[in-house]
């Protein structure tokens, strides 16, 4: 079956079981004459190809695994915490439960140290940033979310704080309207401070830990394991962006909890 029809089938069945969105696996996306007014998410940079040489069995875990991919991105920047989605793969059409990508992120396991409304602004945020980047290339920062005292106990301003004095209304994550600063001092070495309510105390800063007894996989570099450590010695919670590769990790108490690929891209049909 071909791309065209295999999407063309996703969205009648989306259809027809009022799925919140379609996500295609499909490369390039096919344009489509007739569409019906439900959004399409494109995942892109994936090798399906290796798909064609695998059992049923093996297809319908993979693509599931790349459907939750897609849910933890459906609940992360659109706000779709439940409904169905429908996947359209070359190989295979699914049906997913946003549920269970909303499950896999656990923000409540977090929440004895950040609010659930700060830390979803964070990632949300996070995720725009290794999406993007910055003037045509890549970057890669760091939030420190928790007692800002105590982070700045273990850490240095690099450079002058430009927070330092701000109103708190122009210092407040869960504010989009202050994203776009937040991301042009992403550029800036060094991480983000920010405190339980939200507010960034200060950006570029380093953190001064010596990451002894941290235990990372193999190709994540000094800001992943500073991160990592800060989240050891203090309660806090480190969001990270990595330069290369655009994963958004989250850490706290030493270890990287959650992994998130930033190479979903949202698209509405229309």
């Amino acid at each position: 079956m071909n791309g065209d029809l295999m999407l063309a089938t996703a969205c009648d069945v989306a259809v027809k079981i009022g799925a919140r969105a379609v996500v295609s696996f499909i490369e390039p996306i096919p344009v489509l004459a007739e569409t019906p007014e439900i959004p399409i998410i494109q995942v892109q940079e994936l090798q399906l190809d290796v798909l064609k040489d695998l059992t049923m069995h093996d297809i319908l875990e993979v693509s599931e695994r790349h459907m939750l991919d897609a849910a933890v991105h459906l609940y992360l920047r659109r706000n779709l915490e439940s409904g169905l989605v429908v996947g359209a793969f070359p190989y295979a059409i699914i049906i997913y439960d946003i549920e269970e990508g909303k499950n896999f992120i656990s923000l409540k396991d977090f929440t004895d140290i950040v609010p659930r409304d700060v830390l979803h602004a964070a990632l949300t945020l996070a995720l725009e940033i290794a999406v993007e980047g910055r003037e045509g290339r890549s970057i890669g920062t760091a939030f420190i979310i928790g007692d800002p005292e105590e982070i700045f106990k273990h850490s240095h301003q690099a450079i002058l704080n430009p927070y330092q004095g701000q109103p708190a209304a122009l210092r407040d994550i869960k504010n989009r309207n202050n994203w776009e600063s937040i991301k042009e001092f992403a550029q800036l070495d060094g991480v983000f401070v920010i405190d339980k309510n939200g507010e960034v105390r200060a950006a570029g800063r380093y953190l001064d830990v010596t990451g002894r007894g941290i235990s990372l996989p193999s190709g994540l570099g000094g800001r992943h394991r500073a991160t990592a450590s800060i989240t050891h010695e203090i309660p806090a919670v480190g969001i990270t962006v990595s330069e290369s590769g655009g994963m958004v990790r989250v850490f706290r108490d030493g270890s990287c909890k959650i992994v998130i690929r930033s190479d979903i891209r949202v698209r509405s049909n229309g």
